[in-house]
């Protein structure tokens, strides 16, 4: 039965579609239930389901394992509070770092404390931008040691609200500079669900964090209204044309295994790392099929040359390649065809080079 909310509901008690009555003093009180008005992340989950397990494992530590997390805590601070440094407990601390590490994927708990503290730089870059196409940081130079950075974003904002880091949520837990960029598009649309929208604002917040001890660094905050154009320049910022194992289409040609290629921006120079097995080909050359959408990407076909090699087990034989795209009907083909050299059926094309002819 559902209740409908009246002045005259007698002596009725119960829950319906989130109302609840209940009697208290002779009289009828009516209440709503409250649902959270945010949204879990995919890492907040994660996190959540780790935090009980974590919380009891510290209880099944030997003494001596406990010491090593107490004497850690002495040496590190937490959160601030009212101007002063918050002080951890080794079980807090043990239950913050391996929380940390259950974000990244590290499903096995730290037992002893790390040995020493861990320094982690602040994330940086050069510029950035916040568009309707794309979420992109550039000039991130890669960390010296093995740390992943973290990216929270909030969803849009009015443009007069000038704090919205409590609103802000994990999209990426794990990404690393790809040539020193830092791409959150789409991060930022499988979390969210949409893109960013004009005129609205955004806020964001990265850090790098150390998938072996848990420890984070600094995190950095940006804010900007969506549009296009950089923050600090102004100048449209664009991914750069790669062509990566998702393009390849799964079916009697696919020749090459595994790709890479990336084109470097404003340039004609591209870099491949390309392997193939052509065993069940007649040509010599390595070839796939892929989708009219990656085809696309370059805006016209390209050429190439590139140096690959092959027939590992005799200490390799080297070959140069031409690499170039092909429309072929409604097919649309990768190839590298070999130029020179003794074919071998599986091998690899790599290095960097020049992309000498684009052809409409």
């Amino acid at each position: 039965m559902i209740a409908l909310p009246s002045i005259a509901f007698g002596g009725f008690s119960g829950s319906a579609k989130g109302v609840t009555a209940r009697q208290v003093g002779g009289r009828s009180i009516l209440s709503l239930k409250a649902y959270p008005t945010g949204y879990a992340t995919a890492s907040q989950l994660v996190r959540r389901s780790a935090l009980s397990k974590i919380s009891k494992a510290y209880k099944n530590l030997t003494a001596e394992e406990q010491k090593t997390w107490e004497n850690l805590a002495e040496t590190v601070s937490g959160k601030s509070v009212f101007g002063q440094k918050a002080k951890l407990s080794g079980s807090n601390l043990f239950v913050k770092l391996n929380s940390n590490r259950a974000y990244v994927g590290e499903a096995q708990l730290l037992s002893s404390a790390p040995a020493n503290l861990v320094a982690i730089p602040t994330v940086e870059f050069t510029d950035y931008c916040i568009s309707e196409n794309i979420i992109l940081f550039t000039g991130v130079p890669d960390p010296e040691d093995e740390l992943l950075l973290v990216a929270k974003m909030s969803n849009g904002q009015s443009r007069g609200v000038s704090n919205g880091w409590d609103k802000t949520v994990i999209i990426s837990p794990d990404k690393v500079p790809d040539w020193g960029d830092i791409d959150l598009t789409e991060a930022f649309q499988n979390v969210m669900g949409t893109s960013p929208v004009n005129g609205q604002k955004y806020f964001v917040e990265m850090y790098w964090i150390d998938p072996a001890t848990g420890f984070t660094g600094v995190p950095v905050k940006v804010s900007r209204i969506c549009q296009d154009g950089s923050a600090h320049t102004g100048r449209a910022l664009a991914k750069r044309t790669t062509f990566k194992n998702s393009d390849i289409v799964d079916d009697d040609s696919k020749f090459i295994t595994d790709m890479d290629v990336e084109f470097a921006p404003g340039s004609t120079i591209v870099t491949a790392d390309i392997k193939f097995d052509a065993t069940k080909h007649d040509v010599q050359e390595a070839l796939c099929n892929i989708t009219k959408e990656a085809f696309d990407r370059t805006g016209k076909n390209f050429t190439s040359v590139m140096l690959g090699r092959s027939n590992a087990n005799k200490g390799y034989m080297p070959h140069f390649f031409t690499m170039y795209t092909y429309a072929w009907g409604r097919e649309y083909q990768f190839k590298c065809a070999k130029r020179g050299g003794m074919w071998g059926k599986i091998g690899e094309v790599f290095g960097t080079s020049l992309t000498f002819e684009f052809i409409n």
